[in-house]
């Protein structure tokens, strides 16, 4: 059975199909050593390095931006076919890290399991809210730009504050630290994505997240 692979602003429904759609659309997409500036691409590498088990040492003092670089011209990697490529990231004091986003999506920490079950539990309601804040006709503003958010289909949900991780973290430390959730992947079910095993604790995230999450619309590209 396909392991889904879920961040919160895409939902994959294998480990293959992230990497591929990152390789596709990022690693091979983009020009050597410019700026990958299309807000969904951003916002998806960075929710994927937050999973790095050296997360931390990656991003050091925050993420800038990303780039694509000749993977040969990394210290270290200078045998490297001259056909590959990595994805960089700038940190915010300009400095920069190579990582690997299929290391990330191969090899899930506790912290990338429960983070994806913890998305998983929200998506239904996180459909339904975006369902009625666009049949509303309201009009809805992209809380990055404040440009104006025609369809819901160009509508992520984001989380800029308190972020994604910050929020997750701090229910996780609550309840003893991403080692002590267990998830599950469907058991003996068809299951698309993660789900924390116990229901109990499941719900308490929710409310959780109802009371301290302050979710914005941002406009993808």
């Amino acid at each position: 059975m396909a392991i889904p692979f879920i961040v919160p602003s895409m939902s994959f429904k294998s480990r293959k199909a992230a990497k591929d759609y990152i390789r596709d659309n990022i690693l091979h997409a983009y020009p050597l050593r410019e700026r990958i500036d299309q807000k969904k691409h951003h916002q998806l590498l960075s929710e994927v390095l937050e999973l790095h088990s050296h997360a931390d040492e990656k991003i050091g003092p925050g993420i800038d931006h990303f780039y694509v670089e000749e993977t040969w011209r990394l210290d270290g990697k200078e045998m490297v076919g001259r056909d590959k490529r990595a994805i960089m990231v700038v940190r915010k004091d300009q400095t920069n890290r190579d990582w690997s986003y299929t290391h990330v999506i191969d090899n899930p920490t506790p912290m990338a399991n429960v983070k994806s079950a913890l998305a998983s539990a929200l998506e239904p309601e996180r459909v339904r809210r975006r369902d009625e804040d666009f049949a509303s006709g309201a009009p809805i503003f992209c809380a990055v730009s404040s440009k104006l958010i025609p369809t819901k289909q160009q509508a992520d949900t984001r989380h800029l504050d308190p972020t994604w991780h910050v929020l997750t973290e701090r229910f996780v430390k609550q309840h003893g630290g991403w080692e002590a959730i267990e998830t599950h992947s469907g058991k003996d079910k068809i299951y698309v994505g993660r789900d924390v095993e116990d229901t109990a604790l499941r719900d308490e995230w929710l409310r959780y997240y109802a009371k301290e999450a302050r979710p914005v619309y941002v406009k993808n590209d």
